[in-house]
């Protein structure tokens, strides 16, 4: 088996350490020590660490993508709004919980500017909704009439993702505190799902 190429290698262990650590925290030093390689070398292949950043961040995007593209059966004869019901009931957030994580992590640290066009452009790409079936399947009822249609479907699929994701990062981040505090009955991933579906069935 080929021995992984140092960029990989770099992405690798950067993406450890910032889970682990921050990406605030965690110095371009640290990275090239623990790859082997000098701190020249690591700037040959990421200039910065934000660049090295947005680059692992538009890995983890693609992960989650993968996972997304759910198996939710034979959708033949099914209405959008019975595909979305499938989608919810087939998720299991504990599969991609470290790259949840990272998505934290990095919402928290880049506030500012791209660090460059090239991957503002990727970035940009890897959000393109086309590539989530969630998004087909809210059309798909939209289209049909088994899901509400005073809201295009570009609204209902960004603000059902993006408030799937900022939940269950904040889950994620506080999962052992809130066992302790005032949530550890509520199974979160049920209610979310029973919210969104009857917020966007249409009667």
């Amino acid at each position: 088996m080929d021995k992984p190429s140092t960029r990989h290698r770099i992405l690798m262990e950067a993406e450890k350490q910032f889970i682990a650590l921050g990406i605030a925290t965690v110095q371009m030093k640290d990275i090239a020590s623990a790859v082997n390689i000098n701190r020249r070398t690591l700037y040959r292949y990421f200039p910065t660490k934000d660049e090295l950043a947005f680059e692992i961040e538009i890995i983890v995007m693609k992960q989650l993508q993968d996972y997304f593209t759910l198996d939710i059966g034979d959708i033949t004869n099914k209405t959008g709004f019975e595909k979305v019901t499938a989608y919810f009931f087939q998720v299991d957030l504990d599969k991609v919980k470290e790259q949840i994580k990272l998505t934290a992590e990095f919402d928290r640290y880049f506030q500012g500017n791209y660090p460059n066009p090239d991957l503002e452009q990727s970035f940009i790409e890897a959000l393109n909704p086309n590539q989530d079936p969630l998004f087909h399947y809210i059309r798909d009822g939209v289209t049909d009439g088994s899901i509400r249609n005073d809201m295009t479907v570009e609204e209902l699929y960004h603000f059902i993702s993006h408030s799937f994701i900022a939940l269950f990062q904040r889950l994620i981040l506080r999962e052992n505190h809130l066992k302790y505090e005032y949530c550890d009955n509520i199974d979160f991933n049920k209610a979310f799902r029973n919210i969104i579906l009857s917020g966007i069935r249409r009667t």
